[in-house]
Formats: structure tokens, C-alpha cells, sequence
């Protein structure tokens, strides 16, 4: 069975490797109990402690915020994140401005992961307006864009924390390692192969087949196995 202490360790661990090979700056990142499970986020008492500065010419510009909460998958045996929320907030307000969220306990209400953008645009107030005097039930909040939940893949193939480094290196300008990309590839690598695990996981079926199809001579076991909940089919 899994040592949900140690694994979540390991990967604050990789975590901080990470975003150490990413990102100037001094910062530490632990993991806490919470609950059943452990959070993985930047050491902090407050809120706005736990956060990793961002510069931009050595100034201060931004912070960003990392929370993944960890737990046990349904087997017991393997580690997975059931939470995860990444947040760049600007120092000149506390209000963030955008948000890549991931929850696996969603309602269907809304997507799994997803991304909110704090901004505002006049045409897109315009649409939820109307929209909202027609079908308020749908468009609860028209004059903010942040409650949005922009999809972005599902539980398996969302963004990873490389994908949103590399975005605000490439797209803002936050000041960087040298070798940033080194640390972004590395990172990206280790997790796209957990997520392929993951769905070859759910999926036994169809990685078999395509597997046999390349040559592999296999042999299913003696219980059939099942797809993964919702896997194929919720947003």
C-alpha cells in the first residue's frame, strides 16, 4: 500500500526542484497533513506568505500561488492529486489575476480543470448580459468574467505546473534561471508519463489493443478489467 507521508515528500521534493530550476528567488516548498490527505504548497503562515515571488528585471512584480492536495487513488497504491490550484496574483491588489483549478470531486456543473481569467472585456460583458436576461440560470454572474471556468482536458491530459512556468516565462517575462527549460522539460517529461500510466489505468482495453497491433504478445488477466470512472466522458 502506499506511504502517503513519504510519497507526498518525494514530491514537494520534485516540486521544489522544479521551481527552483525555474524561477529565482528564495522559497520552500513543504507538505502539510490535511485531514486524509497531504497539501503540497510554498512554506507560509499566511496566505499571502505561501506564495513564490515573481520578478521581472528584479523587480517584484507578481506571486505565484501552489496548492496540490494529495491522497491515495482508489486502489491504495498509487498517489494521486485530487486538488490542485495555481494562481498568479499581482502586488498591487489581492485579487488574482488568473487561475488554473483542478478539483476530481467536481460536479458536473462545471469542468474538472479549468482556468478563471480576472479581466474584463466589453463584448464578452455584452454576450453574458444578454445571455443572463434569457437564461439566468446558466449566466449567474454576467459582469464577471472570473466566474468562467474555462475547460482545459479533464483529470488526465490538463495542464501540468511546466506547462504554466513556461507560460509565464515565455508570456510575461518573469525572470528565469538560465537553464529554466532544462527544469520545464524534465518536469513535463515525469509528469506526462504518470498521466500516461494513469490512462493506460483506465484504459486497458484500448492500450492493449493498440499495443498488439504494434506486436506485443499479451495476455489479459482473468478479471476483465473496467474503465476508469468518467474518464472518457466528463469534462
Amino acid at each position: 500500500m502506499l506511504d502517503l507521508h513519504t510519497s507526498s515528500g518525494e514530491f514537494a521534493q520534485e516540486l521544489q526542484s522544479t521551481l527552483a530550476g525555474v524561477l529565482p528567488g528564495e522559497f520552500q516548498i513543504v507538505s502539510i497533513a490535511h485531514h486524509d490527505r497531504f497539501v503540497v504548497r510554498p512554506d507560509g503562515k499566511t496566505s499571502a506568505e505561501q506564495r513564490v515571488p515573481l520578478y521581472v528585471g528584479g523587480e517584484h512584480l507578481a506571486d505565484l500561488g501552489v496548492q496540490i492536495y494529495l491522497g491515495s487513488d482508489s486502489s491504495g497504491r498509487f498517489l494521486k492529486a485530487w486538488q490542485s490550484r495555481l494562481a498568479v496574483h499581482s502586488v498591487l491588489d489581492r485579487t488574482p489575476l488568473f487561475r488554473q483549478e483542478f478539483d476530481a470531486a467536481m460536479s458536473l456543473s462545471a469542468p474538472m480543470a479549468h482556468w478563471h481569467v480576472h479581466a474584463d472585456r466589453g463584448a464578452l460583458s455584452h454576450l453574458l448580459g444578454r445571455s443572463h436576461a434569457i437564461r439566468s440560470e446558466a449566466v449567474k454572474k454576467p459582469h464577471d468574467m472570473s466566474s468562467l471556468h474555462i475547460p482545459v482536458g479533464g483529470e488526465r491530459f490538463r495542464p501540468c505546473v511546466e506547462d504554466f512556468l513556461e507560460f509565464l516565462v515565455r508570456e510575461f517575462g518573469i525572470d528565469h534561471e538560465e537553464d529554466w527549460q532544462s527544469a520545464v522539460l524534465e518536469g513535463r517529461e515525469r509528469w506526462r508519463r504518470l498521466q500516461f500510466r494513469s490512462t493506460v489505468r483506465d484504459l486497458q482495453n484500448e492500450a492493449a489493443e493498440v499495443l498488439a497491433a504494434h506486436g506485443w504478445e499479451l495476455v489479459p488477466p482473468g478479471t476483465p478489467p473496467t474503465t476508469g470512472p468518467g474518464v472518457l466522458s466528463r469534462w
